[in-house]
């Protein structure tokens, strides 16, 4: 009986690089997940988002209570770690809110030159301080002195300017900012946006619920993890800016 051929090296090695051969995986085991529908992927990313951060669970009060210690909110920006031994305010950014007597309080981070420089002339108003200085528009809350920072400007530009806007930010920012400034950016973004830019952002909020929240995941990666919102805002807000000086020079405002 004659025996049959058995493949040479050179075979064996095409085969294994070019699927030849009888081994084979099935093709949906291979398969990886694809992203679904942008309403549906920034709906994962928005649940998975305020379940992983604690802060945005509470409007104010108790955040987290633990044998040693805990923290309370006392509104988005501005909280109270306590201890045993220690006692300490927190802010996370800079904060503006009305009273109940109707003054503005907060607490705002400004450098201290420019802090210098806006105390050299005079007002009465608390928008004329801020005009004197450089506070990120997504970090102050928006209140009567205060509307001319906020980043809802931006609904008022025309729509070249808000294609340019959303040309500056990365999906990844966007996708964050989207999270950070909530249902009313993410109705711009759907207003203003192309279909590729859509597209991209559902990307990032597929990768965002992937689960991979950890920087030791991509240490040396640009793209920012859930918890890297604030960061996105504040990169938000300076590009926000720098659109609204061209904008102004090209209006002639």
């Amino acid at each position: 009986m004659a025996q049959k051929n058995k493949p040479s090296f050179f075979q064996k090695l095409i085969d294994s690089l070019f699927g030849g051969g009888s081994s084979s995986v099935p093709q949906a085991a291979a398969r990886k997940k694809e992203p679904q529908h942008f309403q549906m992927e920034w709906k994962i990313a928005h649940e998975k988002w305020k379940h992983l951060l604690l802060t945005k669970q509470v409007e104010s009060g108790v955040v987290v209570e633990r044998k040693g210690y805990r923290l309370l909110k006392t509104n988005d920006k501005l909280f109270r770690l306590e201890g045993e031994t220690f006692s300490v305010v927190i802010a996370t950014g800079n904060s503006l809110y009305p009273t109940k007597d109707g003054k503005t309080a907060g607490i705002l981070f400004v450098d201290e030159g420019e802090l210098n420089q806006a105390v050299q002339g005079e007002f009465s108003l608390l928008e004329g301080f801020l005009d004197k200085v450089s506070i990120p528009k997504t970090d102050i809350l928006q209140t009567s002195s205060a509307k001319q920072k906020d980043w809802k400007l931006i609904l008022t530009w025309e729509r070249f300017w808000k294609e340019q806007l959303l040309l500056a930010l990365s999906p990844n920012e966007t996708a964050l900012v989207i999270l950070g400034l909530g249902e009313e950016f993410k109705k711009f973004f759907e207003s203003v946006a192309t279909d590729r830019q859509k597209k991209l952002v559902r990307d990032e909020f597929f990768f965002l619920n992937s689960g991979k929240t950890s920087e030791t995941d991509n240490p040396h990666g640009k793209n920012k993890n859930l918890y890297g919102f604030g960061q996105a805002l504040r990169d938000f807000s300076t590009k926000m800016d720098i659109v609204a000086t061209k904008r102004e020079q090209e209006n002639g405002a």
